[in-house]
């Protein structure tokens, strides 16, 4: 199973939200290449970099510092945050982006995804499913959609999309734990060959295990990495 290090970036900093909170927000520090590297050389196999301005206003405001994150990276990068549009795909994969997600389009443009999976291949592309008390967030956590579980799983079958993002917004930034709930009743509503990770609340190296014994392909670590009582080292041996 991958565990995932969160790299949230706010006017180029590195930062980290109180369950999507704008208003409270700790920033770890500024330079979000050094971040990537210590993770890098740690050992952590994927990096999860989002411009967290991006997602609440739909442009890409800290593209500069996601490129450079993704030039300086040796291991995968999937990147999230403000991707509205072909000329936002096309700009990031070819600075080597390598996964894609999306959250908002996914929930209000699914035939503006269908046919960016036509044009470049579903394995580029993540959906975010971002659940608070059940329901979808869209505009980075900011509102409330109208479309089901179920419906948004449908759309993923008939994308080809074949991995999923679900962060549990009351836990994320908590350092408490995940909602277990959750992340079994979305397993039983996806594909069997769809790869979920899950996000929000881990704080533990027996969260991690218990997400890879649940069947879960990985697990998105934000502030625990940052602030937590646990080293990376066993955080990375729990899987």
């Amino acid at each position: 199973m991958l565990i995932i290090p969160a790299i949230d970036l706010i006017g180029g900093a590195c930062v980290r939200l109180l369950k999507g909170d704008y208003e409270k927000q700790i920033t770890y520090g500024r330079d979000p290449v050094n971040q990537a590297l210590r993770f890098q050389s740690a050992g952590f196999r994927r990096l999860h970099v989002v411009d967290l301005e991006g997602a609440r206003d739909g442009e890409g405001k800290n593209r500069g510092a996601i490129q450079e994150v993704i030039e300086a990276s040796r291991v995968p990068v999937q990147v999230g945050g403000g991707i509205r549009s072909a000329g936002d795909v096309e700009q990031l994969l070819s600075w080597g982006a390598n996964h894609l997600i999306l959250g908002t389009l996914a929930l209000e443009g699914p035939d503006e995804v269908a046919t960016w999976v036509s044009r470049w291949g579903g394995e580029h592309f993540i959906v975010s499913l971002d659940l608070r008390d059940g329901k979808l967030q869209t505009e980075g956590w900011l509102a409330e959609s109208s479309l089901g579980i179920e419906e948004m799983v449908e759309r993923l079958v008939t994308w080809g999309v074949k991995e999923v993002i679900c962060t549990d917004v009351e836990s994320d930034g908590t350092l408490e734990q995940p909602n277990w709930s959750t992340y079994r009743s979305l397993l039983k509503l996806l594909p069997d060959d769809t790869s979920l990770i899950a996000a929000g609340g881990i704080s533990a190296p027996g969260h991690l295990s218990r997400f890879r014994d649940l069947g879960l392909s990985g697990a998105i670590v934000g502030r625990a990495l940052y602030e937590g009582e646990y080293s990376w080292e066993e955080m990375l041996r729990a899987c």
